[in-house]
């Protein structure tokens, strides 16, 4: 008997580990194996050409200190995105879900479809028409801006040093908040009326039932959204791309766009794996970080 329990779970491990090994090979090589490879890249001065030459710690030295980098700007830059590329399409997904989900409004799986129809759209695409709506000349909103009277507020949106993160956040938000408010709006259906129902009992208004039923019972599912968030919020380098080149100046200058600038138009490509390697430290960290805190109140 126990010959066949041992016979039966490990067939039993066979079968889970044939169905593993697939996504674990494609794990392997293209996401492990492409990270050992520029981790040790980041250790020389290779040009993408001629022989790798070893130059230690060199690279991280002139990231970190040198007088022509751009790490602090970049970072920074990645940090203002990081906490508000989070927190906005969070809170707005979250706000939005409860009026779809909680007022009964009409429609309410249509207008789901609507507020996520930018994810289905390509970033390309929506990168394009907003950067033809910020046109400073004839976009769209400095000529609505100019038709309600509010024509001293007409901005060259994507050229003004001091709103071109703003402008490019606003691009991002419009592109995230949509999967939010759909997933909020799952987590808020999973939510047992009973609850609303001994609250109304109890004379809790709408307000009240939102800070005190429905939060709480969408923690779990706020703090995998937050994680997502974060890790999306590092990965913008087609917007930035695609619309400011990281100007004007180095106003928009972000991490990733920083190593691909490096790597591709100049050609140090083992500068631009430090780059890499050190973004994808950053992010390492501040998501592990994250979860810590997040499994501490959770377990409160």
């Amino acid at each position: 008997m126990n010959q066949q329990r041992k016979a039966y779970g490990l067939r039993n491990d066979m079968i889970a580990y044939s169905m593993v090994l697939p996504g674990m090979a494609i794990f392997i090589a293209f996401v492990l194996v492409p990270f050992i490879q520029t981790f040790f890249i980041s250790f020389t001065n290779w040009n993408g050409l001629t022989r790798y030459e070893p130059v230690g710690l060199a690279n991280y030295v002139e990231l970190l200190t040198g007088e022509g980098s751009l790490f602090y700007t970049a970072l920074e830059n990645n940090l203002f995105w990081m906490v508000l590329g989070t927190a906005l399409p969070i809170t707005i997904g979250i706000f939005q879900a409860n009026i779809l989900v909680r007022h009964s409004l009409r429609g309410a799986n249509v207008w789901q479809l609507v507020f996520f129809m930018p994810q289905i759209l390509s970033v390309t695409v929506t990168c394009l028409i907003w950067t033809w709506m910020y046109e400073p000349t004839n976009g769209p909103i400095n000529a609505a801006l100019e038709a309600v009277g509010l024509g001293a507020l007409k901005s060259s949106w994507l050229g003004d040093p001091s709103l071109v993160m703003w402008s490019l956040l606003g691009i991002y938000i419009w592109l995230s908040y949509g999967f939010d408010t759909v997933v909020f709006c799952a987590a808020m259906q999973g939510v047992d009326p009973a609850l609303y129902e001994a609250a109304r009992m109890d004379g809790c208004n709408r307000r009240k039932q939102f800070f005190h039923i429905t939060l709480p019972s969408i923690r779990g599912t706020t703090l995998s959204a937050v994680l997502l968030q974060i890790i999306s919020s590092f990965k913008v380098l087609d917007v930035v791309y695609i619309t400011t080149r990281g100007g004007p100046g180095y106003n928009s200058y972000i991490l990733s766009y920083y190593a691909y600038s490096e790597g591709i138009q100049s050609n140090r490509v083992g500068f631009s794996a430090s780059i890499s390697i050190t973004l994808a430290v950053l992010l390492f960290t501040v998501s592990l970080v994250y979860n810590h805190v997040a499994e501490r109140r959770a377990a409160q």
